[in-house]
């Protein structure tokens, strides 16, 4: 099938970039917001300075001296430190800190949470996510869409978008897995709407408090059940009858839901001392004055000139209604909501990165746009023969991009459109 071909062929490629990076050797792997993410499980079951800090500071000062050892605690109202970062990224690290410090124990080597294992073993677990949801997503395409379709979007995803860079170079931050999430979501739902079974609505639950509970914005994923198929006045009502049939299943799901979402205020009241805990004072949305167009269209880190991709993606919402038009009344409502929201944010280009990461967690529900955009193009060999050549130009240009952020050549926050112009054909810092 070409579609597998072609997972093979991102998943070959995740592989090789990111085992000739070797981050972890210069302990590069948690740092910043990821280690602010693995501290729970550092300071929780190696430290026991929860609340504190201290005894896990000494340790990240040594491996790190040039970045602050406090980074990602807040003082809490009852005079401890809280971990400013929500908890759910570390629930999933803990198989891969749980193997590494298993290794360490046996080996007689530095079991401290942040040597080379602990690096190496968080890098690829978060791969090992990312690569799943792209797996699942190719399920969810081949729902609705022919190998050839699936097969391009695969492409497209993989290797197109700065989802590559997050999956390998940067797979501890938290698009990764939120990737692999919401492809799931997008799964579940439609299985769970065609057949109403149980065990489809306790997985919706989870994964809709898994989604929150790594990154509390990542709630609008809510509309993807709430929305899908909803096509008609007649599907409305057809809606709420079942809704109302299977009512216990949307109450144990909502109960589900806010059960894991809830871990968090457990945690902010056990050890700050206070249900909520505003861990990113002086930091805030402004949605009088967000900056779409900056997001979008900025040499700094805007998503339409370092991943142009998208753009089809964008298009393609005119052609959903022929393959997947259940999913029309979700993406008319959430791709606009998500640009909005998370270009409110005031530090719009969220620190360091490549491109626009906080929309990596969409691109599952942008696949099908973007599929359905190849769909329309491969009904005429014309089309498809110039989609195609389109997507072999973005895969280059992102691929080159990649290499060149990782290198640094790209700038991690700062570039300019001289910077950009400057730098475009590079592949090594000149000598």
């Amino acid at each position: 099938m070409k579609s597998l071909a072609c997972y093979l062929l991102v998943v070959t490629i995740a592989l090789v970039a990111i085992f000739q990076a070797e981050k972890w050797k210069g302990h590069d792997v948690i740092i910043w917001d990821m280690a602010g993410y693995y501290q729970y499980l550092s300071s929780y079951f190696i430290y026991d300075d929860m609340g504190d800090g201290s005894y896990t500071a000494v340790t990240r000062e040594y491996y790190r001296p040039t970045i602050d050892s406090h980074y990602g605690l807040i003082p809490a109202p009852n005079g401890r430190n809280v971990i400013k970062y929500t908890l759910g990224l570390s629930l999933f690290y803990a198989p891969g800190f749980f193997v590494a410090h298993a290794i360490a124990l046996l080996n007689g080597s530095a079991a401290d949470g942040y040597a080379s294992v602990y690096q190496e073993a968080l890098a690829i677990v978060c791969l090992i996510y990312a690569l799943l949801g792209l797996w699942i997503l190719r399920k969810v395409l081949s729902q609705f869409f022919e190998d050839t379709t699936v097969a391009l979007t695969i492409l497209a995803i993989g290797l197109a978008t700065n989802f590559l860079n997050y999956a390998t170079y940067e797979s501890p931050t938290s698009h990764g897995t939120l990737f692999m999430l919401n492809a799931g979501l997008l799964l579940l739902t439609r299985k769970w709407l065609a057949t109403f079974r149980w065990r489809d609505a306790i997985l919706i639950g989870i994964v809709l408090g898994l989604v929150g509970l790594v990154r509390v914005t990542e709630v609008w994923m809510l509309l993807v059940p709430a929305l899908w198929g909803l096509t008609s006045w007649s599907a409305l009502h057809e809606r709420g009858r079942h809704l109302w049939q299977y009512r216990n299943q949307v109450i144990v799901m909502a109960l589900l839901f806010l059960s894991v979402l809830s871990l968090q205020s457990w945690f902010w009241h056990s050890v700050g001392g206070a249900w909520f805990i505003d861990s990113y004072p002086g930091e805030r949305f402004d949605f009088r004055h967000p900056h779409i167009l900056l997001g979008l269209f900025s040499p700094r880190k805007g998503w339409l000139i370092y991943t142009p991709v998208m753009a089809l993606a964008i298009l393609g919402i005119f052609f959903m209604r022929r393959q997947v038009k259940e999913a029309l009344p979700v993406a008319l409502v959430m791709i606009p909501l998500v640009l909005y929201v998370t270009f409110s944010w005031e530090e719009w280009w969220y620190g360091g990165g490549f491109s626009a990461r906080p929309l990596i967690g969409i691109y599952p529900l942008l696949a099908l746009p973007l599929a359905s955009f190849f769909d329309w193009c491969r009904r005429s060999n014309g089309k498809l023969h110039s989609a195609a050549f389109i997507l072999l130009l973005c895969i280059v240009l992102n691929l080159t991009q990649t290499w060149q952020y990782h290198l640094g050549i790209l700038h991690w926050s700062d570039t300019t459109w001289e910077m950009y112009r400057e730098r475009f054909f590079w592949l090594t810092w000149p000598t």
